[in-house]
């Protein structure tokens, strides 16, 4: 099953989702992208998801518009969210986009019956 991950920047929300995404089923193939994507993830976005032992380091936001004509199953849209300004806001987010991407994840458990 095909996901799209959508978020505005494609910096933060997104690649968290995704990330959880794959690691609660590694059968799915997650891509995250962004409406107006930044030009790189937020460092404490990697630093919190280190704390989750996920690497995103090297995670480069990308354009919706490029990959717009693939086929996906199914869209998980980050919810709009604060803007974190600390760690704990970050680690709060993060928190968060898991509990959302899982309940995501069960449902489309869900709809395999």
């Amino acid at each position: 099953m095909k996901v799209l991950v959508l978020s505005e920047s494609d910096a933060s929300c997104g690649p968290m989702a995704a990330a959880f995404l794959r690691d609660f089923s590694p059968s799915l193939e997650v891509l995250s992208a962004g409406l107006n994507p930044f030009q790189a993830i937020d460092p404490l976005v990697v630093t919190v998801m280190r704390e989750s032992l996920i690497d995103l380091e090297a995670y480069v936001p990308r354009d919706v518009n490029e990959i717009i004509d693939l086929d996906f199953d199914a869209v998980f849209q980050c919810p709009d969210m604060f803007c974190p300004d600390t760690v704990e806001d970050y680690r709060a987010l993060r928190d968060y986009v898991k509990n959302q991407a899982f309940l995501f994840y069960r449902e489309l458990e869900g709809n395999k019956d």
